[in-house]
């Protein structure tokens, strides 16, 4: 029996573009690509998420090796990074609907300390039961211990879970851990009538 709903974050419970957020702050091409490859594409990146690496610590790292009027911005774009979220109402009704029907939500995401600032401004954040993020525990999805650590956290078994996530990665390591998961391709619709579904066990 499904009792669980485990959504990702970005790109699932948020509408999030990266070269979108990207632009706002790049005034050339030239810009565009050095944040898109020297920040967000970055080992600095990762560490974040992983919790092992700070901001600042970041910044002063990714200033090393990019021009040296551009790192105000820089330092500006990590620090402002998904402050501000788009609405996304579709999924809003979904996540509240299903906390009303009696599933637990969960929240496992990727992300880096600077969640717990802008958390505030995701309506369904308030819908889950428990948030598990990669920085304050130390594993990244798709790593089999990130799976773990997020079973071991809120004491669930795989098998009373349903994942969602954009990344085909996860979900299929989800699945080596004996968690089924939805690949969700942004459409809100076809994601409800997918999770209907599998909690019926129709084939």
């Amino acid at each position: 029996m499904i009792k669980n709903i485990v959504f990702d974050m970005g790109n699932v419970l948020t509408r999030y573009s990266l070269p979108d957020y990207i632009r706002k702050y790049a005034k050339s091409q030239r810009e565009f690509d050095i944040i898109k490859n020297e920040v967000c594409s970055s080992v600095e990146w990762i560490k974040m998420d992983r919790g092992t690496l700070s901001d600042n610590d970041a910044v002063n790292s990714i200033k090393k090796r990019v021009p040296y009027e551009l790192h105000e911005n820089i330092k500006r774009f990590v620090s402002e990074f998904r402050m501000e979220q788009e609405p996304n109402p579709p999924m809003e009704d979904l996540v509240h609907r299903l906390k009303n029907e009696g599933y637990k939500l969960f929240l496992f995401s990727n992300t880096s300390q600077r969640f717990r600032r802008f958390s505030k401004n995701i309506a369904s954040i308030a819908y889950m039961d428990g948030i598990w993020i990669s920085c304050e525990h130390g594993f990244l999805k798709p790593e089999r211990e990130a799976y773990l650590s997020f079973f071991d956290t809120f004491g669930l078994l795989p098998a009373e879970c349903i994942f969602i996530d954009d990344s085909p990665a996860n979900i299929e390591a989800g699945m080596r851990m004996g968690m089924d998961g939805i690949v969700y391709h942004q459409d809100v619709a076809a994601l409800e009538e997918e999770l209907l579904r599998k909690i019926n066990s129709i084939p």
